[in-house]
C-alpha cells in the first residue's frame, strides 16, 4: 500500500476533535439529567445521539427493570406511607424511605454509559461510512433495487450473447 492511500485512510484531527466534543456534550447531558432527576436534558441527549439511542434507551430500561427485581431495590420494597384526614377534610400523606442508594447510582451510571456508548457507535458509523465513501465500496442496495446481483456486472435483463461474452472475457477485462 502507497503512502498516499494509508494517509488518505487515516481520520483527520478536525473529525476527532468534533466527534470529542459531540460525546461530551451527550455525556454532560445525560450525567446531569440523570443526577438532578430531570427529563428534558435525558430527552435532548437522546435525540442527539440518535439513531443509536433507539436501542440504548430500550436497553437502560430492561436493565432498570432487572435491577428493580433485586430485593431492596425497589422503593415499594422498602418505604412506607401513612395517609391521615382531619376532620375538616384536609388530608394529607407523608412517604418514609426511598430507593436503595446503589440502586439510583447503578441506574444512572447505566443510562449515562447507555448514551455515551449511542454517542461513540454514531461517531464510528460516520467514520465506517466516511471511509467508504472515499475508498468507493458502495452499497449493495442500489443494485439490488435495479435487479442487479451485487457482485454481478451485468443486470437480469442481459441476454444470452452479452453473459456468454461476459464470461469469456475473463477476469483480467473485468
Amino acid at each position: 500500500m502507497d503512502r498516499q492511500a494509508t494517509t488518505a485512510r487515516q481520520v483527520s484531527p478536525l473529525f476527532w476533535s468534533v466527534g470529542s466534543v459531540y460525546v461530551l456534550v451527550v455525556t454532560v447531558l445525560a450525567a446531569s439529567g440523570f443526577i438532578i432527576d430531570s427529563t428534558p436534558p435525558i430527552l435532548l441527549a437522546a435525540f442527539l445521539s440518535l439513531p443509536a439511542s433507539a436501542i440504548a434507551l430500550p436497553g437502560f430500561y430492561m436493565a432498570y427493570g432487572l435491577l428493580a427485581l433485586v430485593p431492596g431495590a425497589n422503593p415499594s420494597v422498602i418505604s412506607s406511607s401513612t395517609r391521615s384526614c382531619t376532620a375538616d377534610g384536609v388530608c394529607s400523606r407523608s412517604t418514609i424511605g426511598d430507593q436503595a442508594t446503589w440502586f439510583v447510582v447503578t441506574t444512572d451510571a447505566i443510562g449515562v454509559l447507555a448514551l455515551t456508548c449511542a454517542a461513540l457507535l454514531n461517531l464510528l458509523a460516520i467514520k465506517i461510512l466516511a471511509d467508504r465513501r472515499r475508498s468507493g465500496v458502495r452499497s449493495a442496495l442500489p443494485l439490488l433495487i435495479k435487479g442487479e446481483a451485487p457482485g454481478n456486472a451485468l443486470g437480469d435483463g442481459a441476454s444470452d450473447q452479452e453473459r456468454r461474452t461476459h464470461r469469456d472475457a475473463g477476469p483480467a477485462d473485468e
